[in-house]
């Protein structure tokens, strides 16, 4: 209840009260009762007066309350604004957190994306290393066989050059001999025997000693390889012995010579033990 209105209901109880006490005094005193009235109408005009100033003071009031109603809505509207906005801040507030959010998710996919990718990148490595452990234990077994291959090299080069000299000595022998024969062959022109002439002795005229390295047949025809050829003054048509020494019979077989080369020749077998004939069987010119 507001102000005004106790003020004008305290003046209606006052007049109620007025009232009552004028009646009364009406009632039990008639002649009072003119001053009395008259007191009244007077104090009737007070309160209307005062009524009136009431009146005005409620309207003021009004006023003032519509101001300040006014005031209050205002007040309310900037408050509504203020928590529209505070709203549209949360709503922004709130898309940042889920934005930001997923971009925390984002980055942890990532991180343990990263996280994979260096553990396989580690594996990787380690695999890596593993190789390179490898490759430079394959590097030094390679350094140390080239190392035996370079020894082994300079053995063979010497033992090439060992052969190298043998092979010129060979060959000057060779060419010792083929003067040699083309001085016997002179010598045999100058004495009327020709190559076409018929072979008197095929046995050799030099001290010759081989073994047999191979024996097979050809054709039905024994044949044999020796270990011994030009290089040992063994010529073709050259007729040897092939023995046996540990045996009780030596003598096994003949060998013709049918190809010389430098260091081996070919020729057919024949004799009472051909069949005995073996690789690693001796071959002599002489008994």
């Amino acid at each position: 209840m507001s102000a005004l209105t106790k003020v004008f209901v305290l003046l209606l109880v006052l007049l109620s009260i007025i009232e009552t006490t004028g009646i009364v005094v009406f009632v039990n005193r008639e002649q009072y009762l003119a001053a009395a009235l008259k007191g009244q109408k007077d104090a009737f005009l007070i309160a209307s007066s005062e009524k009136a100033t009431a009146v005005a003071d409620r309207d003021v009031v009004n006023e003032h309350y519509t101001a300040v109603q006014a005031e209050l809505q205002n007040a309310r509207n900037l408050n509504n604004q203020m928590v529209e906005q505070l709203r549209g801040a949360v709503a922004d507030k709130d898309a940042q957190i889920a934005q930001l959010t997923s971009q925390a998710q984002l980055a942890m996919a990532a991180q343990k994306g990263a996280t994979d990718a260096l553990a396989v990148a580690q594996k990787s490595i380690d695999s890596q290393n593993q190789q390179i452990a490898d490759l430079r234990k394959t590097d030094l077994d390679m350094q140390k066989t080239s190392s035996e291959n370079n020894i082994a090299l300079a053995e063979l080069t010497n033992k090439f050059d060992t052969v190298n000299r043998q092979w010129r000595d060979a060959l000057e022998q060779n060419t010792q001999l083929q003067n040699d024969a083309k001085n016997l062959h002179e010598t045999l022109h100058r004495a009327g025997i020709s190559e076409n002439s018929p072979t008197i002795n095929t046995q050799s005229l030099v001290q010759v000693e081989g073994v047999v390295n191979k024996r097979e047949s050809v054709n039905g025809v024994q044949m044999a390889t020796i270990s011994i050829g030009s290089a040992d003054q063994v010529t073709k048509g050259m007729q040897l012995k092939v023995i046996d020494p540990n045996s009780s019979d030596p003598f096994l077989a003949y060998i013709e010579v049918d190809r010389v080369e430098p260091n081996q020749a070919i020729g057919h077998l024949s004799g009472p033990h051909v069949d005995r004939v073996r690789p690693g069987s001796e071959v002599r010119s002489q008994l």
